[in-house]
């Protein structure tokens, strides 16, 4: 798996959905109804809580969201970027071809790198 690019620390931070704002509220009041349960247990239970919640609750849950995205969106238009970063605050990725890497994208061959070992049909077929 890819490494996670850095973001700029003084970038906004980005917006929560709904069920996210939900999950992080709960989650503390959910360990304490069930201690022994895991955290992909504790994941799975904040679901099935989520998706049986009454439509009303859930608005005042998108309610917050929204709140959240015009916090985030607000934050946006007023952040500006230092060198090295994109209007998001994410890492800008230097292209593929550069910093010791050729045409192709792959790793330069060091020149006084050993040679690998020959194979029996090689030495079979050399003798």
């Amino acid at each position: 798996m890819a490494k996670k690019l850095p973001r700029d620390p003084g970038a906004p931070k980005r917006n929560m959905s709904a069920y996210l704002l939900y999950q992080n509220a709960m989650r503390e009041q959910f360990k304490a109804l069930n201690p022994g349960m895991t955290f992909g247990q504790l994941a799975k239970y904040t679901s099935a809580m989520y998706a049986e919640m009454p439509p009303a609750e859930k608005e005042a849950w998108v309610a917050r969201a929204e709140a959240d995205k015009a916090r985030y969106l607000h934050e946006l238009a007023s952040y500006v970027p230092p060198p090295g970063y994109d209007a998001k605050g994410d890492a800008i990725i230097a292209p593929l071809g550069a910093k010791g890497r050729g045409k192709s994208g792959k790793p330069e061959k060091d020149p006084n790198a050993p040679k690998r070992n020959m194979s029996a049909y090689l030495l079979y077929q050399n003798a």
